[in-house]
Parts: structure tokens; sequence; C-alpha cells
């Protein structure tokens, strides 16, 4: 921390410096410009570079920045348009699904109703050949007196 604090003090100072120089520089006659020692500027100059912390100089340029920037919205970008992809087939899907359960609930509803209908078939006829055997017994008990042979089973 005092290292980045003692650069950071010394990046200060030589900018107060190059400042000093360009204020105190002789000023040209009727324009806004000066005349300033290049030797001393641009030696100023590479003090304040060599000044810079370590994690600002290894920081990305502006237009590495930019790029960066660019580059996680059109990522942004794909993630959101996947997420709408995904939220889109979920909806589908529930749809799909829900459409399948309606379909398989009237198909049960319609067998079932089919196979009642045909059990009730078969019972009628069940029940008339019951009915027709009991008859049949009948008749042959009064015509044979097997109503004695019966009551012995």
């Amino acid at each position: 921390m005092t290292d980045h604090s003692d650069s950071t003090d010394e990046l200060r100072s030589t900018l107060e410096a190059l400042q000093a120089l360009v204020s105190g520089a002789k000023a040209m006659p009727m324009s806004a410009s000066c005349v300033v020692n290049r030797a001393e500027a641009l030696a100023l100059v590479d003090k304040a570079r060599a000044a810079i912390p370590e994690p600002v100089a290894a920081a990305p340029s502006t237009d590495q920045a930019d790029e960066i920037i660019a580059d996680a919205r059109a990522r942004a970008s794909e993630l959101i348009a996947e997420q709408t992809v995904v939220i889109e087939a979920k909806r589908e899907a529930e749809q799909i699904r829900s459409a399948a359960q309606d379909e398989a609930a009237g198909l049960r509803t319609e067998t079932d109703g089919f196979v009642d209908a045909r059990m009730a078939s078969f019972e009628s006829v069940l029940h008339q050949t019951l009915s027709q055997v009991q008859l049949a017994r009948a008749r042959l008990s009064q015509r044979s007196g097997l109503d004695d042979s019966d009551d012995q089973d």
C-alpha cells in the first residue's frame, strides 16, 4: 500500500511540475500559445509515466476497454436471447403437455365408456343366458322330478 501511495504522490508532484512549467512558459504575442522547453517537458512526461502505479499501467487501453464492453454486451444479448428461447420453449412444452393430458383424459373417458357399454351388453347376455338356464332347469325338474335330488346335493 505504501508503494502505491508513494507512486501516486510522485505522479502528482510530477504533474504539478509539468503544470508549473506550462503556466510559467513565455507567452507568444497575440496568441494563446506559449514556448516551453521541450527537453524539460518530455522529461517530466517520462517521469509521470514511470510513476503510474502498476495496476493503472496494466489496465487495458480505452479501445480495449470499449472492445471488452462491446463483447460483454454482445454476450449479454446472446444470453438474453437464449433465455428468451428457453422461456418460450418451456411455455410451449407446458402447452403441449397440457393438451396431451387433456387428450389422454378424453381418450380415457371414451375408452371407459366403450368398455362399460361392452360389459353392460355382456352382462345382459349373461343375464338372459342365466334366465334361460334357470327356466330350462325348472322345466326339467318339473318333468323329471329332479327337485328332490337337488335338495340332496
